[in-house]
């Protein structure tokens, strides 16, 4: 082979960019090309950028950290790696708090299944309809070291699914959504009793079949799932959820990457429920770009898993966590809980009002720095208007992510911290792109009319004219 011939390289499709163009510069919630057209990342860099993409206070920690240590490797500790331990700790919901370091979302997925099943004995997990926990698999399975396995994924057949109610259907007694992510109700779950009825049958039945293969070693959800189209479980939900694991001897994990540290308008989840979760994770906020993850519990559960059986390279890396323990000052300091709540309401206020305007939206929901809707034609959800949304609002140089159960939900994860002519942008640019999917639908309708008289006509004439010709 000619190791001086230029070739072309691609991006495996598998990851490659679907949206926007490439990017060279960001500030806030500007993202900008070379040319320096900015666009608005309504997507938050997948959620992680929470305080807006370089934000002064972690890019000057992260740029004072990577002049005296970038790395050390997972086994040896360091001063960053110290400080943000006991920060994350200090501001979690444990008495006696430890958190155990990783890098990327999944990966703490993996280390908290390990804790759950070292601190409990058992092998299965339950989880829920529409959850998303990433996609890593398989890696553990072909380590040859046992003992990093002993804790690790049970055979296939493991993990048993429940069903959740789906907050975007409307329930029968009427109950409505409250700031806080709570639904009123009779049974004060959430919906209708008849409806919490059929979902704790749901849960019991999983859980009767984890307990069949090994025992119920974990019970994982999310509080909001984002990722499946901002789903909300209400807190006296997750209350039910967390009893009914511990009925069975099962920690309750709750998945927090996403709307933990202040996304979702609180610190925790756990400032919502009368039971604490055994088991926390964060990340996506916690380094605001950077890859860092963890795992948060009490101490006395966290060190059921022995050491060295959940280590990875850079789990700990001291940059990371010179740029994480910034964003935890910044979430203080800030009070970002606080302002993603207020940003939540305009949201709200500003989707509701379209809503009102353009009836094929349905199911206006929002948490904090999060919102969503669905799409509808004839009462049906309708996956091809959520891509005209999204693709309007990107004319607009306004960046969203479409998703949800059907593929018709329209997302809105902006940064939490805007200055009132950034959140005017991004209010405009959303009337701008449904107004404008509004437009392109009636068109598409009126040319599939118009399609339709033709062949219609051509139909009838073909008719008389076969007529003259018997």
């Amino acid at each position: 082979m000619n190791s001086n011939r230029l070739r072309t390289a691609y991006e495996a499709r598998s990851t490659g960019t679907t949206r926007g163009p490439a990017f060279s510069s960001g500030h806030g919630p500007w993202l900008r090309t070379d040319d320096g057209t900015a666009w608005f990342d309504g997507t938050s860099g997948s959620g992680a950028a929470t305080l807006g993409h370089q934000h002064p206070s972690v890019v000057e920690a992260a740029a004072a950290q990577l002049t005296r240590l970038v790395h050390t490797g997972c086994k040896l500790t360091s001063d960053p790696r110290i400080r943000m331990v006991r920060r994350l700790g200090a501001l979690s919901p444990y008495q006696e708090p430890a958190v155990l370091p990783t890098v990327t979302g999944a990966e703490a997925v993996e280390a908290a299944l390990k804790v759950a099943r070292a601190a409990t004995g058992h092998r299965s997990v339950v989880s829920f309809r529409h959850a998303y926990h990433g996609k890593t698999a398989g890696a553990l399975a072909l380590t040859w070291r046992a003992e990093f396995k002993q804790f690790g994924a049970g055979p296939h057949g493991s993990v048993f699914t429940a069903e959740l109610p789906d907050p975007r259907r409307p329930y029968e007694d009427g109950s409505r959504v409250y700031e806080d992510g709570s639904q009123s109700g009779e049974d004060g779950s959430g919906g209708t009793a008849a409806g919490t009825a059929a979902f704790l049958s749901s849960l019991t039945a999983a859980l009767d079949e984890a307990e069949h293969h090994g025992g119920v070693a974990a019970v994982v959800l999310e509080p909001i799932q984002v990722t499946e189209g901002l789903l909300t479980v209400a807190p006296a939900l997750l209350d039910r959820i967390t009893r009914a694991a511990h009925d069975r001897g099962a920690l309750l994990v709750l998945d927090e990457i996403y709307t933990g540290l202040g996304r979702a308008g609180r610190m925790f989840t756990a400032e919502l429920m009368a039971e604490t979760p055994d088991l926390t994770l964060v990340g996506k906020t916690l380094g605001n770009g950077f890859p860092i993850s963890a795992v948060l519990g009490e101490r006395r559960v966290m060190d059921a898993l022995p050491p060295g059986v959940q280590t990875s390279t850079y789990s700990g890396s001291p940059l990371c966590c010179a740029a994480a323990s910034a964003v935890l000052d910044t979430l203080v300091t800030q009070d970002v809980p606080a302002r993603a709540r207020s940003l939540g309401r305009r949201l709200d206020d500003r989707l509701g009002e379209l809503a009102t305007d353009h009836p094929w939206m349905a199911s206006v929901r929002t948490a904090g720095a999060l919102a969503a809707f669905d799409c509808t034609r004839h009462g049906r959800p309708d996956p091809a208007r959520a891509e005209a949304v999204v693709g309007a609002a990107s004319r607009a140089r306004l960046l969203l992510f479409g998703g949800g159960p059907e593929g018709a939900t329209v997302k809105i994860v902006p940064p939490a911290l805007l200055t009132e002519d950034e959140l005017g942008f991004l209010l405009q640019g959303l009337a701008t792109a449904v107004s404008d999917a509004d437009a392109d639908a009636d068109a598409d309708a009126d040319a599939d009319e118009g399609e339709a008289g033709q062949a219609g006509a051509q139909r009838s004439g073909a008719g008389r004219s076969g007529g003259v010709l018997r």
